[in-house]
């Protein structure tokens, strides 16, 4: 009888464990379930942020503005226009002097006539006059003659009065009045488009 029970226990743990091994194997597919259902929230996320970014229009192409700003042409004849973007939200008068500032892409857009180290400071428009203050390196830095003071000039000008809202251009230097820039032209009142040198 003794062996009998004692085959009986053995068997009984035997079972015991054995039925353990399948809980403990259910468990873990119920972990590994929960593990994939988890995974699988995450990557719709993913994918839904994706799409989200994906269909949000892009801001900046929408805020851009072509405008066109003239440089001199390499014989100093005539004031070739160029056509550039520009933020829109921003100052346009000043981002349109800052890419005469920034000078032409190639030599077919003519070429550098702002003075070395000069800075817009504003532009401000009222009666449909344009008043732009320039640091004191336009003046100081300015190596030019005569057409060279026109083209500088004209450049200016004619890229503010394609404004429709800017009829003449006054200069300043650090918000006092320039009245001579290179002794060639007088500066002392607005100066207005110059066609002629389109």
């Amino acid at each position: 009888m003794k062996p009998i029970k004692y085959l009986l226990t053995i068997f009984a743990i035997i079972v015991l464990i054995m039925a353990a091994g399948c809980d403990n194997q259910n468990t873990k597919t119920t972990n590994d379930g929960n593990t994939s259902t988890v995974q699988s929230e995450q990557q719709s996320q993913k994918v839904a942020t994706t799409s989200i970014l994906e269909d949000k229009p892009d801001t900046q192409k929408q805020t851009q503005t072509e405008i066109t700003v003239y440089f001199p042409d390499a014989n100093a004849e005539k004031l070739i226009a160029v056509k550039r973007q520009i933020p829109a939200n921003d100052n346009k008068y000043v981002n349109a002097i800052n890419e005469l500032i920034t000078g032409p892409a190639n030599d077919s857009e003519g070429f550098t006539i702002m003075p070395k180290g000069t800075k817009v400071l504003s532009v401000n428009v009222n009666n449909n006059i344009a008043t732009v203050d320039f640091s004191k390196e336009f003046q100081n830095n300015f190596t030019g003659g005569s057409t060279g003071e026109i083209m500088l000039v004209g450049s200016i000008v004619d890229t503010l009065t394609d404004f429709k809202e800017i009829k003449s251009v006054r200069f300043t230097l650090e918000g006092q009045p320039l009245d001579i820039l290179g002794g060639h032209l007088d500066l002392t009142e607005p100066v207005s488009r110059m066609n002629d040198l389109l």
